[in-house]
Order: structure tokens, then sequence, then C-alpha cells
């Protein structure tokens, strides 16, 4: 069984591969896509806890698959 987080700075979030979809679509929005220079992107829509993160060049985000 695997885990996967999203690495944001020095945090750490358990993502869905849901949310994992709409990341790859929002930085490509930002990297890809003309006039884009940031984005906002919500990781838990909906929940009650909610958790923004800026999507922008020089922002460190990773993606870890921790094994059990």
């Amino acid at each position: 069984m695997s885990n996967r987080y999203l690495r944001y700075g020095n945090q750490r979030y358990i993502i869905s591969k849901e949310a994992e979809a709409r990341l790859h679509r929002s930085l490509a929005a930002v990297y890809d896509g003309p006039g884009r220079s940031h984005e906002w992107f919500n990781l838990y829509p909906g929940t009650e806890a909610p958790c923004r993160i800026l999507i922008a060049p020089g922002v460190p985000i990773t993606i870890e698959e921790l094994l059990d």
C-alpha cells in the first residue's frame, strides 16, 4: 500500500488521485498557459480542512509516495 503526499515548502499534505489530477491541470495553466503568472489551488475543496496553496514559478511543490 502506498500513501501519496504533496510537499509544499516544509509541509506535507495527503493528496488523492483526483486532487493530483486537478493539481496537474493547475500547474499546466500556470507554466504552459499564456498570461498566468500564478494560481491559488484548493487542495481540499468543500471540506472543513481547506488548504490553499500558491502555484507560481519558484514555489517548490512535489508529490511524494511513501511505501508502507
